[in-house]
């Protein structure tokens, strides 16, 4: 007994030594940071947190000199670990939290400096944070937990005559309402809340008619995050940012985006226990709409140069041949690249004056271009193919661009340098050693049907007859259509074979038929209609397991499926799987929000899930 005592407590110590061991390692292999969080907009009078977040273990931490808020509380430590285990390796972290309790007193925008903490003999420093207060009202409810109170890039003030003044809406609003066709816009589309947001329902996206549009943020769940709006203090959520080229010219308008919003609202009760443990809730259904958005897109103006192809934007042009020097048939490559910003997506091909004994083949275009909130830029480059059929001294005339400067508001042409190409005689040219062409060149191709071809007579056509009856041929017509009958025949009978034994089939199928449920759940998924894709995703999976397992549905339980699976010497991790994905959907069901990671999260996890076991299992 005592040494069975012993034996544990050496083991305690050895895993104390390891984890601190390992710990020590995570913290010099990771880079510490030191960041710090507030809100962006307070009001005032408003008590609010701030926060300062070491990842690693400090000491002579040194608050920042806040004077123009009241601390009512603070500093005040605490710190959190957790213990990973990772492909049979563990890993540690350890987070150390310094939390000042502020209250704003007067209106205006204030920096709080940085503070500085040591750890592992380094100083570190933290981010200055600026806060807004304003003297609006303060918001009706909180956000259910979701808001980010960090300072994402400085404080953001909105004042905008065409935003609501309602306590929840959503809105578009664009950098730019006039603009030349073929320039870009951004346009961002927000919620505005001052509710208690519990979900989003029926998510309708404009269309962008009119407009080419690319996504620049789509979040997949929307952050909330708290806003100075037109002196009021908002929740707000990005819904999605776009960026927008229209076109064509004249009036343009985006229309309204539609969505439905779930809100929760405290029920006041007679039963003193509600309000103890927190009370209870309603949700709400708020059905919104934004307000439509009028674009005034300009034409170009006239004086186009003759070899504008619609460019529009801020552009260089660069021209080179791989080689100046060729024998006659061998390839060259011309290659022309457009750089700079602007609608690069839209630029043609470019015309290029080649001489006239050569053949010229049609562009590859590559495109490297890189979409954002600053628009369109990178590079668009033409590779041209031509061969020189003949000897001589070629000359590829400049080559023009023509565009029209954004910020100059002009049309601008640009010139690359005449290219030289000195073609030499070929081996085994024809034309050299016999004075004959042998081969037609495309401008050959061209003058056959202008010119008169002499033809020579002939005096006597021989004609040849010949018998198929008894030959070779004559005799595998007949056996051919034979043996393809034959093996039809062979095929069909093992299918029905087959086909017999009800339980193989649908085991053998049962990967196909879950990957078409799989389809119409991803079809929900895309439509974001929730209920519908987790009720069609559980039907999938006790549909497969059903086929796969050849036990009917209503027989089947998690009790069973776990013994059957393990007769079938599935691992107990895959298993472990199986049962969190089917408790995953069946409490989405009924609670979407409350599930983590989203549809296309569960809707990854079911289609890894399903295929490991379509392997497992035979």
């Amino acid at each position: 007994m005592k040494l069975t005592l012993l034996h544990k407590a050496l083991n305690l110590k050895a895993i104390t030594v390891i984890v601190f061991l390992v710990s020590t390692f995570n913290l010099k292999a990771d880079d510490i940071s030191f960041t710090a969080n507030a809100p962006q907009a307070v009001e005032v009078g408003e008590q609010f947190r701030l926060q300062f977040t070491l990842n690693a273990k400090g000491n002579n931490f040194t608050e920042p000199n806040i004077t123009d808020f009241q601390v009512l509380s603070g500093p005040n430590t605490s710190s959190s670990s957790s213990i990973q285990w990772v492909n049979g390796s563990m890993s540690q972290s350890t987070t150390y939290t310094y939390t000042f309790i502020l209250m704003a007193d007067h209106e205006g925008k204030f920096t709080i400096p940085a503070a500085t903490v040591k750890s592992g003999g380094k100083t570190y420093q933290s981010n200055p944070i600026t806060i807004e207060v304003v003297a609006g009202s303060r918001p009706a409810a909180s956000n259910g937990g979701q808001q980010q109170t960090g300072n994402q890039g400085g404080t953001k003030t909105t004042t905008n005559p065409d935003l609501s003044s309602d306590d929840l809406f959503v809105a578009i609003t664009v950098d730019k309402k006039k603009l030349i066709q073929g320039q870009y816009l951004v346009a961002t589309i927000k919620l505005y809340t001052k509710k208690d947001v519990a979900g989003f329902e029926d998510v309708k996206f404009p269309p962008f008619t009119g407009f080419w549009s690319s996504d620049l943020e789509a979040p997949q769940q929307v952050s909330l995050q708290r806003e100075n709006v037109n002196g009021q203090i908002y929740t707000t959520g990005l819904l999605k940012k776009v960026l927008l080229m229209p076109q064509r010219s004249g009036e343009l308008t985006i229309d309204p985006m539609e969505i439905t919003i779930l809100t929760r609202t405290r029920v006041r009760s007679n039963n003193p226990f509600d309000d103890f443990f927190g009370g209870s809730y309603r949700t709400v259904q708020n059905k919104l709409a934004s307000k439509p958005v009028k674009i005034n897109v300009d034409a170009l103006p006239a004086g186009k140069p003759a070899d504008f192809s619609g460019g529009v934007g801020n552009f260089t042009l660069n021209a080179s041949v791989d080689k100046n020097t060729v024998k006659a048939n061998e390839a060259v490559t011309l290659k022309v690249k457009v750089s700079g910003s602007g609608n690069l997506k839209f630029i043609n091909n470019i015309k290029i004056d080649f001489p006239p004994d050569i053949d010229v083949y049609d562009p590859k275009t590559t495109q490297n271009i890189k979409t954002d909130a600053s628009g369109m830029s990178g590079s668009v480059t033409f590779d041209y193919l031509f061969i020189p059929r003949y000897a001589g001294n070629y000359r590829i005339a400049p080559i023009t661009f023509s565009y029209f400067d954004t910020k100059a508001k002009t049309y601008k042409t640009l010139t690359t340098q005449e290219f030289n190409i000195n073609v030499e005689k070929g081996e085994g040219d024809a034309e050299a050693n016999s004075g004959v062409v042998q081969a037609l060149t495309k401008e050959d191709v061209k003058f056959i049907g202008k010119d008169i071809r002499y033809i020579k007579p002939v005096n006597q056509l021989d004609r040849r007859q010949e018998m198929v009856f008894g030959t070779p041929l004559f005799y595998g017509c007949y056996a051919v259509p034979l043996l393809l009958f034959v093996a039809i025949i062979l095929f069909r009978l093992a299918q029905i074979k087959q086909n017999a034994n009800q339980a193989a089939v649908k085991n053998r199928k049962a990967g196909k038929v879950s990957r078409k449920r799989l389809r119409q759940a991803s079809k929900y998924m895309k439509q974001g209609q929730e209920a519908q894709f987790y009720d069609e995703l559980l039907k999938g999976i006790w549909g497969y397991l059903s086929d796969k397992l050849s036990i009917p549905v209503a027989n089947l339980s998690k009790d069973n499926v776990t013994d059957i699976l393990a007769t079938h010497n599935v691992d107990s991790q895959l298993v472990d799987e199986l049962m969190d994905l089917l408790n995953s959907c069946e409490f989405a069901r009924y609670a979407p929000a409350a599930v983590s990671g989203g549809m296309e999260e569960i809707f990854r996890k079911a289609d890894n899930t399903l295929s490991k076991l379509d392997q497992k299992v035979k």
